[in-house]
């Protein structure tokens, strides 16, 4: 995976974000579509939300490039946690679970989960992609904590994370 990161103004902080986009993407993408992921991480003062994911349309087939937001805060395992829940919408978008479709008819986007079409009239706290990014990002970085033995990084007590 090509991982570039941008913004973020403290070089352990762009260390640290490689290895987790690495230690995420060990996890949710197979190594070939890993490979082929590119994926170039934004860090902001100023965001309406703790982060967001883009992507470049495909031309045959899902996307490959992505784009990730995330708003920077003093907490860095605040960020790490956005970061795994937006990796997790890279993995449903380049494998082709979720998908943005345009109905011309209706003039808006419909979103495709595994086929089955959802407008925007469905809760946010029940939109199935949601459920799965925010039901995986703790076990993303926890894992990535611990593989890497990062708690003292990001300021954190492994007794407390797995209390």
């Amino acid at each position: 995976m090509n991982v570039s990161v941008r913004n973020a103004k403290d070089k352990t902080l762009v260390n640290l974000t490689k290895l987790a986009a690495e230690s995420f993407s060990k996890n949710l993408f197979s190594p070939q579509l890993a490979k082929n992921i590119s994926l170039k991480i934004n860090f902001h003062y100023e965001l309406d939300a703790g982060g967001y994911c883009d992507y470049e349309f495909g031309e045959a087939g899902p996307p490959r490039e992505f784009t990730i937001d995330i708003l920077k805060t003093r907490k860095k395992i605040k960020m790490f946690l956005v970061l795994a829940h937006e990796m997790v919408h890279v993995k449903q978008i380049a494998k082709g679970e979720m998908k943005d479709k345009y109905v011309r008819s209706k003039d808006e986007f419909v979103t495709k989960w595994f086929g089955v079409d959802y407008n925007e009239d469905v809760f946010y706290w029940d939109q199935l992609w949601e459920l799965e990014a925010y039901g995986l990002e703790y076990s993303l970085v926890a894992k990535f904590l611990v593989e890497h033995n990062q708690f003292k990084n990001l300021r954190q007590k492994q007794a407390d994370w797995f209390a």
